[in-house]
């Protein structure tokens, strides 16, 4: 089965609004962990873009070491 990342987002902004702002964070948690077993890293990045919650939900998770490296030049 296969969900566009867009319906995700829209899923999640919509089921947000039902969910406590203290239980928010709590909450992205919860629902990265299980997006990073059936989504492609693309497209878990894109999902974790949604809102700041997911953001800080996928920086945990992935931690700072899978974090794409910035190219800088010498």
């Amino acid at each position: 089965m296969s969900i566009e990342v867009e319906v995700l987002s829209e899923l999640y902004t919509i089921m947000k609004q039902y969910v406590p702002a203290k239980d928010r964070q709590e909450c992205a948690d919860n629902i990265m962990s299980v997006m990073v077993d059936y989504l492609n890293d693309v497209d878990v990045r894109e999902f974790g873009g949604t809102d700041g919650s997911l953001k800080r939900a996928l920086k945990e998770y992935v931690g700072e070491e899978d974090q794409p490296e910035e190219d800088y030049e010498d």
